[in-house]
């Protein structure tokens, strides 16, 4: 077990380092892909299925329906499958910030156990100081992470849903003022 907690408390902050900026790579990558969700799902609702050609013999501008890029329920369903896809990988990168608390008490224990029967101050001071900067990494890495992870993706998250309940709403209301206008 030696052999564990001597890499634990020798390479543990520089872990603790790497992996935090792996994580918040990663985070950072998702959110773009997230935004550009955003924008094409945006893109979709808004479009009103029309186009428009000049008429140069009447000086108009003539509106016929685009049956090639009409908006349907199956392509909204077909982005938002797509963004619930870069959610599930959200969800996954933020259930990995807890974790760097956890390395940094890894690293404290470690270093702590390894000079328990140090005799020596100055190992002992070292093991303290070694404990002392995971933990400090660990937790630094979990606040920040957690802080983009709050301010970022959960937001465009939020934003994407409440976009897709009204378009919801909006098909449910079409329908049933469809039925009671077929009824009279």
């Amino acid at each position: 077990m030696n052999p564990v907690l001597e890499f634990i408390s020798k390479y543990g902050n520089g872990l603790i380092i790497v992996l935090g900026l792996v994580l918040l790579g990663f985070m950072i990558w998702n959110t773009g892909e997230l935004s550009k969700d955003k924008r094409d799902i945006k893109k979709l609702l808004t479009r009103n299925n029309k186009k428009y050609r000049i008429n140069r013999e009447a000086r108009s501008l003539d509106e016929e329906e685009d049956t090639d890029n009409s908006v349907t329920a199956d392509t909204v369903r077909d982005s938002e499958n797509i963004f619930n896809k870069n959610c599930s990988l959200h969800g996954v990168f933020a259930q990995l910030i807890p974790v760097f608390p956890l390395f940094g008490i890894l690293g404290t224990v470690a270093g702590l156990i390894l000079n328990v029967d140090a005799n020596d101050m100055s190992a002992l001071k070292d093991s303290l100081g070694t404990a002392m900067w995971t933990t400090f990494y660990g937790l630094v890495f979990a606040i920040g992470l957690k802080i983009v992870d709050a301010i970022f993706p959960s937001r465009i998250i939020s934003d994407v849903e409440v976009m897709l309940n009204d378009n919801d709403r909006k098909y449910e209301l079409s329908g049933i003022f469809g039925d009671a206008q077929g009824k009279e």
